[in-house]
């Protein structure tokens, strides 16, 4: 009868080692798959301060033997990088704006507001996310090209050029996304109707509700929104490269593109500028991470 104290612990432990295995695992399997995922950033950054002699040697350095940091201002020389910078903010906080302030408010009508056929224009809206941005490239560029009164045209769209080789044109494709709206009416079927009723009792107005309960208990989802509205203008190079012509109105991501020559890639300067590109792609997801978490999760609870 002794022993049996003694069995017991041995097979507490066993257990407590067994329900431990698993998580031990999974954290395994999460360092790898972040060594991975951080690999060609760390090579991106090696690369930037290396001479060429070392970026095309026979063996690989991840540590180069000498700092080269004339990458960086030769960068900052042939891109036009405050130019392109400006730009791309421009772009990038227009774009963020838009899309949290109409994402929202279009997610709070389908969430909220009863009128006809709002569940069929819903469901139109959703199905449009299927198709690839590629394949409205055309649509979209005639939209702009026709354009009225901009560029010259008429108010026919008639005479001009429209948005065309302008900021308003690299700006109209991301003023509003289907997927904001979507999050942000996910996230209002899931807030307290109680509390939306308790207002309207008080006198307040369906607008009043918006701006003063909705909106101010709405940064988890408006964080997340931010994140993946910046992320997809930020890093945008498609829709640029078909809309703009002139050097002074490219944005960052077209303005890498002067590293890839006729003589070869300037990969060490074409390192230096993605380093400078990314950077505040890395400050902002740093700064936004706890809202992406936390909206991601209450906007997914309610369908």
């Amino acid at each position: 009868m002794a022993d049996l104290p003694m069995t017991g612990n041995r097979h507490d432990s066993f257990t407590i080692r067994e329900a431990r295995l698993p998580l031990i695992l999974t954290y395994v399997f999460l360092i790898i798959g972040a060594i991975l995922m951080i690999m060609p950033f760390v090579w991106m950054v090696s690369t930037s301060v290396k001479p060429d002699r070392e970026i095309f040697g026979d063996t690989i350095r991840w540590i180069p033997t000498e700092l080269d940091l004339q990458n960086y201002s030769d960068a900052f020389e042939q891109t036009n990088m405050p130019r392109i910078f400006a730009n791309t903010i421009v772009v990038t906080v227009v774009a963020v704006a838009s899309q949290v302030l109409l994402g929202s408010m279009a997610g709070y009508a389908f969430a909220r507001l009863h009128f006809r056929g709002k569940m069929l224009i819903f469901f139109a809206l959703l199905t449009t996310m299927m198709v690839p941005f590629e394949v409205l490239i055309i649509p979209v560029f005639l939209l702009i090209k026709f354009f009225p009164l901009a560029g010259g045209n008429d108010i026919l769209g008639q005479g001009g050029t429209g948005l065309i080789n302008t900021l308003g044109g690299v700006m109209f494709p991301n003023f509003v996304s289907v997927f904001g709206v979507f999050l942000f009416r996910q996230f209002y079927l899931s807030f307290p109707k109680e509390i939306e009723e308790a207002a309207i009792v008080d006198g307040c107005s369906r607008i009043g509700v918006y701006w003063r309960i909705l909106v101010p208990n709405s940064k988890p989802v408006m964080g997340t929104m931010a994140l993946f509205a910046f992320l997809w203008s930020w890093n945008d190079f498609l829709w640029p490269l078909v809309v703009v012509k002139e050097d002074s109105l490219k944005t960052i991501q077209l303005g890498l593109s002067v590293f890839d020559q006729e003589q070869g890639t300037a990969w060490a300067e074409l390192m230096a500028a993605s380093v400078m590109a990314v950077v505040p792609v890395i400050l902002l997801y740093i700064f936004l991470q706890r809202f992406l978490v936390s909206g991601g999760i209450t906007s997914g609870i309610k369908g």
